[in-house]
């Protein structure tokens, strides 16, 4: 998620908190100027409108901040997450018109005049689209998946395991927790909400925006597909099963009738053998499929299939009613792993 994503989602937040707080009816306009990130447009009871520009700053929690932002901004209403009791009187002090997520707010303009203090954001986060998940935030949603336990871990090995960038592990952080897949507790540790909808998002973002861009290679072989299978050995760390033969691997009763295997293609060696081995030849409608392996297999281990999620989301990209069931039955295992390991 980028930060103008970001600021976005944060401005929108707090407009309808302002509007829940205090009736007022406000509009984001979209980025006019380099000076400020957009304007509002609030809208008084009596049908007379404000129009202001807004900053979007995460965390406010110094006086120096407060003062910062007055002198580079002026005029504009600053727009943050959570402003507590303090920090809203100092606003009234210095005259900084600001709206929080809790719709805490100080807005003083010719025939408008409010102030609002002391509230909690205690309501849960509206679902947010995962639409504007980038692949970075969607690995963190895969390797939460795998291994919940890595919410928790700070933001450098939450990097290391979904193989991603420092900063776009904390971004990826921002995000769900902006769109309520975590919260966070006083004590300081993320409490993951609903596997279902990380197991969502995951599958939406995967077969939407990640699977399309992966390598791929459709293959079929001279034997039939039962043969392939039975001459078939996972490499941990080079291969491993995905998709239909996963799932009959984890003994959900189905009788594969595509092979999907996930493979390290950066040892184009490591392909070689494998069509070497099962005398696969390239055909654009063949029945086994060789994907980019993607993720670290040693952060992640599932062998000799890949992940659950990863399972999951493969048959419901199916669209086949044979593997709907079976994908129901695994959505309910990932469900109660995710729970019971995310503690």
């Amino acid at each position: 998620m980028s930060a103008n994503e970001y600021e976005r989602l944060s401005a929108h937040r707090a407009v309808d908190a302002l509007a829940h707080a205090t009736g007022l009816h406000s509009q984001l306009v979209r980025h006019i100027s380099a000076s400020d990130a957009g304007r509002l447009v609030i809208t008084s009871g009596d049908g007379r409108s404000v129009d202001l520009p807004y900053e979007v700053k995460a965390t406010i929690d110094r006086r120096d901040q407060l003062l910062s932002f007055k002198q580079r901004h002026d005029n504009a209403i600053l727009i943050t997450r959570a402003l507590s009791r303090k920090m809203a009187e100092q606003c009234r002090e210095l005259e900084l018109q600001f709206i929080d997520h809790a719709g805490n707010c100080y807005l003083r303009q010719p025939g408008l005049f409010v102030f609002v203090v002391g509230s909690k954001e205690t309501s849960t986060p509206k679902p947010t689209s995962t639409r504007g998940f980038t692949p970075a935030t969607l690995r963190v949603v895969f390797a939460v998946l795998t291994c919940p336990s890595i919410l928790n871990s700070n933001v450098r090995r939450i990097a290391e395991v979904a193989s991603i960038s420092h900063g776009a592990a904390g971004t990826a952080l921002l995000l769900l927790e902006e769109a309520g897949f975590f919260t966070t507790a006083a004590s300081g540790r993320r409490l993951l909400a609903l596997p279902e909808r990380w197991l969502d998002a995951w599958t939406e973002g995967y077969l939407g925006r990640v699977r399309p861009k992966l390598l791929k290679y459709r293959m079929s072989a001279a034997q039939p597909l039962s043969h392939v299978l039975e001459r078939f050995s996972p490499k941990y760390g080079e291969v491993v099963l995905g998709g239909e033969a996963a799932a009959a691997v984890r003994e959900f009763g189905l009788k594969p009738g595509m092979l999907t295997l996930y493979m390290d293609f950066r040892d184009p060696g490591i392909m070689r053998d494998l069509v070497q081995e099962l005398k696969l030849r390239r055909d654009p409608e063949g029945n086994i499929e060789l994907v980019d392996l993607f993720w670290n297999t040693r952060e992640l281990p599932s062998f000799p299939t890949v992940p659950d999620a990863l399972i999951y989301a493969d048959l419901v990209g199916t669209a086949d009613a044979r593997t709907m069931e079976i994908a129901e039955a695994l959505r309910k295992e990932i469900r109660i792993n995710v729970n019971s390991q995310a503690g």
